[in-house]
């Protein structure tokens, strides 16, 4: 019987098993679902029960540099407790030595799931430790970046890898290197620059803000000129407030992140901020 690419999703999805897995227990049982199930049971690949499925909010963040390449990436399970097992470690240390290695064809997470090491995809890797801890493990996102020799990399994990970040600088510079990446997991900035900021955002905060302005003053309602004021001067120091090179210097209040960089004679690429179970 021929195995479909719809046999094998569908198998995939009862199962949450890798595509070989699920193709050769699909061949062995001649495209009989509920046989593959069982089969896959009896090699110890089933890997959770789709019924209890649960959602996968805690684990761990990692952020690495080795030459001219940097990765991040969230690997998550349901439990903070599995998020110390040693075998979620393990595998946490292990997808940090793969991404490392890998070569440029990995340019998204789907790549990497398909990718092969050992013989093995790092789906049916990632699929094989699921079994073993009995909890859900999901690689949610990856990131790989790659700079000239003459920028910089900064980073920073923080309280063990519950967040990580990185920045990518057009000019190597050791303090900024340090401290920026810092700033980010303090500040939690949403944009770069005033010119990144999205249209979605706006939109939903002046929408806020009208709410809010409505309420405070229902009793004497402004006038339309008042109000689009004030939502206007609301709206300005909360983008400011949300761009990194407009916040003021964790370290210096009184210059912001743009005069420093100045200073330093560098500037942002860009930046990335993985923190656990938040997109």
């Amino acid at each position: 019987m021929k195995i479909t690419l719809k046999m094998i999703k569908e198998l995939r999805q009862k199962t949450q098993a890798g595509i070989t897995h699920c193709k050769t227990a699909l061949e062995e049982t001649q495209g009989d679902i509920e046989a593959a199930i069982e089969l896959l049971k009896k090699k110890g690949i089933f890997s959770y029960n789709p019924d209890k499925k649960k959602e996968t909010l805690e684990g761990l963040t990692n952020v690495v540099v080795k030459g001219n390449k940097a990765i991040l990436y969230e690997l998550n399970t349901e439990t903070d407790f599995v998020a110390k097992n040693e075998h979620f470690i393990d595998l946490y240390n292990q997808l940090e030595k793969i991404l490392l290695e890998a070569d440029s064809s990995i340019k998204n997470l789907d790549d990497f799931l398909r990718y092969q090491w050992n013989g093995k995809s790092i789906e049916e890797l990632i699929s094989e430790k699921t079994f073993i801890i009995k909890e859900q493990i999901v690689l949610s996102r990856i990131q790989i970046i790659y700079k000239k020799d003459e920028e910089g990399f900064g980073f920073y994990k923080h309280q063990g890898g519950k967040i990580s970040s990185l920045v990518h600088l057009t000019k190597s510079s050791a303090d900024a290197e340090e401290h920026l990446p810092v700033h980010i997991v303090g500040m939690k900035p949403k944009f770069l620059n005033k010119e990144s900021v999205d249209n979605d955002f706006i939109n939903k905060e002046k929408e806020n803000l009208l709410e809010q302005i409505k309420q405070k003053n229902s009793r004497k309602p402004l006038t339309d000129q008042l109000l689009e004021k004030i939502i206007e001067n609301n709206l300005n120091a909360l983008i400011e407030k949300n761009c990194l090179l407009e916040q003021p210097f964790y370290m210096e209040s009184n210059q912001n992140i743009r005069e420093y960089l100045a200073h330093n004679k560098t500037d942002i690429i860009a930046y990335y901020c993985f923190e656990v179970g938040k997109k």
